[in-house]
């Protein structure tokens, strides 16, 4: 009897795990060198000079990261030259 309940035990928890797992994933915000941001699940490791991570330390949802992806990577603004008479 213990075995068989034990079983189902460590079968609901590997269960929940796959189910729970995904509701918990955590979100990045990460600049390339090209200066293009992005949202991403895969925690940056620091380990590749190209890609710095921008913002806080993690997101809970990937709505509340695209939100700050908006307020701190707005498209840089070329300015433009004056109009000079000829």
């Amino acid at each position: 009897m213990l075995l068989p309940m034990r079983r189902l035990l460590i079968s609901a928890g590997l269960v929940a795990g796959v189910f729970v797992r995904p509701a918990l994933a955590d979100w990045w915000i990460v600049r390339s060198a090209d200066g293009v941001c992005l949202v991403v699940d895969i925690q940056p490791t620091g380990k590749d000079p190209t890609v710095t991570k921008v913002g806080r330390d993690s997101y809970q949802t990937a709505a509340e990261a695209k939100a700050d992806l908006k307020r701190l990577c707005e498209e840089p603004k070329v300015p433009t030259k004056p109009n000079r008479p000829q």
